[in-house]
C-alpha cells in the first residue's frame, strides 16, 4: 500500500470544519497514511536475531491440521536475506495459522508472497502472504521474516447486502457482546500469555469491494493480560464473525510508529494556527482549502 510521498505528506485541508478536519488527520488516519508513504524508503540493517524461528513456532501446529495443497507464487521486487526462511516455509506457517483461525482450507489456492525489508518505519522484515479466494472473500498473514513471529491475520469477507456505512452509536454505549468474543477469542487462540484482564473499545468501520456491490462493517477491540501483552481483535458488525487479529509484536511496532508520526507532525505544525481571519476566509470562500505546511 503505497501513497502520497515528500511533499504530498505535508499538505492539511481546511473546509468549514478545519478545527476538527485537522484533529481527525491527526489522530485518526494520518499515522496509516504516512506509514503507507515510507515503505519505499529503505537501507541496509543487518538483521540479526538470537531465537530462530523453527524452535518458535514450527512446533505449534493445530491439532487437526493436514498440509494442504496449495500453489506459492513470490510477487514483488526486494528478495529475503540469507537470514531470512524461505518463502515456502513461510507459506506453510500461513496455511496453518489460517486454518488455525478462520477454519481456511488452502487447497487448490496461490499463495502470493511478499517480502518487506527493513526500512526506515519497520525494524523487522515480514513475509506478506495474500489469498483471494473469490471477488468477496480473500486472506491476509504477516510475519516475522526470521523467527515466524505473527504480526497480523485477517479475514477480508465482504456481503450482499443493506449494511450501513455510518458508525453504530448504540455500540458506543453497549458493546459487552462483542467484548465477550473477543475475551474468548483471545482465550481461545491464546493471543496472549496470562490472564486477560481487560477488554477495552478501539473503534468501528466499513469497507466496501472495489465495485462497491459487497460491504460489510467491523467493531475493533484490544485485549490486554495480566503480563501486559495486548492483542487487537475485529469483528464483522454485520454477523459478528472474527474478521482480524493484531497480535502484540505488530502493535508495538505499530504504536512506535505513530509516536514518532506524532512528533514529526507536532515539529511541522507547533507555529500553524487557524486564526479567526483564517477561517473567516475559509468559510467565505465556501470551499476547502488546501495549504502546504514549509
Amino acid at each position: 500500500m503505497r501513497t502520497a510521498k515528500g511533499k504530498e505528506m505535508k499538505k492539511i485541508v481546511l473546509g468549514s470544519v478545519a478545527a476538527i478536519a485537522v484533529t481527525a488527520m491527526v489522530f485518526g488516519g494520518i499515522s496509516q497514511t504516512v506509514k503507507a508513504a515510507e515503505f519505499g524508503k529503505t537501507q541496509a540493517i543487518p538483521t540479526n536475531y538470537n531465537i530462530p524461528y523453527a524452535e518458535s513456532v514450527n512446533n505449534n501446529v493445530p491439532d487437526d491440521y493436514v498440509k494442504k495443497d496449495y500453489t506459492v507464487k513470490f510477487v514483488g521486487q526486494d528478495q529475503p536475506t540469507v537470514n531470512d526462511m524461505k518463502m515456502e516455509e513461510a507459506a506453510e506457517l500461513a496455511s496453518q495459522n489460517l486454518w488455525r483461525i478462520f477454519q481456511a482450507d488452502l487447497s487448490g489456492q496461490t499463495l502470493e508472497m511478499t517480502y518487506n525489508p527493513i526500512s526506515t518505519i519497520q525494524l523487522r522484515p515480514i513475509w506478506e502472504v495474500n489469498v483471494s479466494i473469490s471477488d468477496t472473500l480473500s486472506y491476509t498473514f504477516a510475519l516475522d521474516a526470521v523467527t515466524g513471529e505473527n504480526h497480523s491475520i485477517a479475514k477480508w469477507a465482504y456481503h450482499k447486502a443493506d449494511i450501513p456505512e455510518g458508525m453504530d452509536i448504540n455500540l458506543l454505549k453497549n458493546n459487552q457482546e462483542y467484548q465477550d468474543l473477543a475475551k474468548a477469542a483471545a482465550e481461545k487462540y491464546q493471543l496472549v500469555s496470562g490472564k486477560v484482564t481487560s477488554v477495552e473499545y478501539r473503534s468501528q468501520g466499513y469497507q466496501t469491494t472495489n465495485d462497491g456491490t459487497a460491504k460489510n462493517a467491523d467493531i475493533t477491540f484490544q485485549v490486554k493480560s495480566d503480563k501486559g501483552e495486548v492483542a487487537r481483535l475485529t469483528f464483522s458488525r454485520y454477523d459478528k464473525d472474527l474478521l482480524t487479529i493484531e497480535y502484540s509484536s505488530w502493535i508495538e511496532e505499530t504504536e512506535r510508529l505513530e509516536k514518532r508520526i506524532e512528533q514529526e507532525l507536532k515539529e511541522k505544525t507547533e507555529e500553524f494556527i487557524i486564526t479567526d481571519e483564517l477561517m473567516k476566509k475559509i468559510e467565505e470562500n465556501g470551499s476547502p482549502m488546501l495549504l502546504e505546511i514549509k
